[in-house]
């Protein structure tokens, strides 16, 4: 037996890439993970800021819509997958001079995490305003 080879042991390196892979791979794919969920949830909230336009425009145009169609309405307008768990709201003011404003609001609600991490939940919130015409 050889006196050197307690230090052979600490000098070879061989199997030192699969450590630091087993390591820093877990960190990688959760970075990756979260950078996709976050993208996931801008893509909902500029198709539903979109959804909400397209409907403001509809109530410009029917002003008789209430709050549960102009609701169905952003639903069915929501693009590329979109997750349709959206709340809409309705609020018409009247100015003093007569004229009406209606401003539609909607709150997107999503869960942000990853699976041995605690969930994080996250509110994505956008308003229109919409001139409406005199009656």
């Amino acid at each position: 037996m050889s006196v050197e080879r307690p230090t052979q042991f600490w000098r070879d390196r061989r199997g030192a890439g699969a450590a630091e892979f087993a390591i820093v791979m877990p960190v990688f794919v959760a970075i990756v993970v979260g950078v996709f969920q976050l993208g996931w949830g801008q893509h909902c909230a500029s198709s539903l800021r979109a959804a909400l336009e397209q409907s403001s425009r509809a109530l410009l145009l029917d002003p008789t819509l209430n709050q549960t169609q102009l609701q169905s309405l952003v639903q069915t307008k929501l693009v590329g997958g979109a997750d349709t768990n959206v709340t809409v709201s309705l609020d018409v003011q009247t100015a003093a001079d007569g004229s009406r404003i209606a401003r539609l609001t909607g709150i997107y609600r999503r869960e942000l995490g990853l699976p041995p991490l605690a969930s994080m939940p996250m509110d994505y919130e956008t308003t229109v305003i919409t001139p409406l015409p005199p009656t």
